[in-house]
């Protein structure tokens, strides 16, 4: 795996580490922590004795930006997640809102790698520095935002189409 990947993931180890926390303190249910403490400690063996390899450093032109391109797209991606749940929230007339709910909030994270691998892949030989950042190559930011913002829509699209039986999969 990258650097990157193991980066990734490692966030997502943490995030879901600190929800199982954050849970712990509001129902004080130990059973609870402690199983997700174990399936989260599982995970993570299993990744790191199924996927963990050492990088081996290649020659590659212009690779010292080619990580902070990654950074900037995930970014826009989960800015444009956030955009999504702003807009769904405050699209309804505030005595209609209900109330902010974090999980809800939080939930296109766990959704993000779904998204954001296929964008990185169609974008992967695009060959972009963002020391010259031009108006073609600001819209490969706005494709990232875009394929964020509307995530909850591929989804909620997917599970209409299998509810209907015409799933084409």
């Amino acid at each position: 795996m990258s650097s990157l990947m193991i980066t990734l993931t490692s966030i997502s180890l943490i995030a879901l580490l600190a929800i199982a926390v954050y849970y712990f303190i509001q129902t004080k249910n130990v059973r609870r922590l402690v199983l997700q403490l174990i399936i989260i400690g599982l995970a993570f063996v299993f990744l790191y004795f199924l996927f963990y390899k050492p990088d081996v450093s290649a020659a590659r032109g212009n690779g010292g930006n080619d990580i902070y391109f990654v950074i900037v797209l995930y970014f826009f991606m989960i800015l444009g997640m956030v955009a999504q749940y702003a807009h769904a929230r405050f699209s309804q007339p505030k005595r209609l809102r209900k109330k902010f709910d974090f999980g809800l909030f939080i939930a296109p994270v766990f959704a993000s790698p779904i998204i954001f691998i296929p964008l990185l892949s169609a974008l992967q030989n695009a060959n972009i520095d963002l020391r010259q950042l031009t108006t073609v190559k600001m819209m490969v930011f706005f494709v990232a935002f875009e394929n964020g913002f509307f995530w909850k829509e591929y989804f909620d699209n997917r599970r209409k189409l299998k509810e209907e039986g015409k799933d084409e999969r």
